[in-house]
């Protein structure tokens, strides 16, 4: 059953990744934004606004943010992934930008410009708490997938309820 479940998390991974990294570059989005908007425009922004419109939809569905969901999980996971540039870029204003500009990009709007800047500081503030060496193993481990959601699962509601 362990492996049934772990096969599904990468597969289900690989699959979410694949369609993440879709138009997640800069220049991919040059059809649909203007050419000054996509030249500073941060994949990883694109990336973690994608995964929070994912996670949003389902908090809507819900009424709550279930981490136990195992989509959810998946959707924490590839948010949090994404949002470690925060934590290594923190004094670069530049990044901190870009990837704003991402946010709304990848979230379609749901993220917008008054919101980004507190999205992107809730977002900063929860990456600052998490180990991301776990977040290497929770790629491929369902238990710890779920664990790091469970750790997170505040923040995220907090974050979520902002959309409200």
């Amino acid at each position: 059953m362990k492996k049934v479940l772990s096969a599904s998390l990468i597969a289900l991974l690989v699959l979410s990744s694949c369609s993440a990294l879709q138009g997640t570059s800069s220049t991919s989005n040059a059809a649909s934004a203007p050419v000054a908007a996509a030249a500073s425009t941060s994949s990883d922004g694109v990336a973690a606004g994608r995964a929070l419109n994912a996670l949003y939809k389902q908090y809507k569905a819900d009424g709550k943010y279930d981490y136990t969901n195992l989509n959810n999980a998946l959707n924490t996971i590839q948010l949090l992934q994404s949002c470690q540039g925060l934590k290594t870029n923190a004094k670069n204003s530049t990044y901190w930008k870009n990837f704003a500009t991402g946010l709304i990009l990848g979230s379609n709007n749901l993220v917008t410009t008054q919101t980004s800047g507190t999205i992107t500081n809730s977002l900063s503030n929860m990456i600052s708490n998490v180990d991301t060496e776990k977040l290497k193993s929770a790629e491929t481990n369902t238990l710890e997938a779920i664990g790091t959601a469970k750790q997170t699962a505040s923040s995220i509601s907090n974050i979520l309820s902002l959309f409200k």
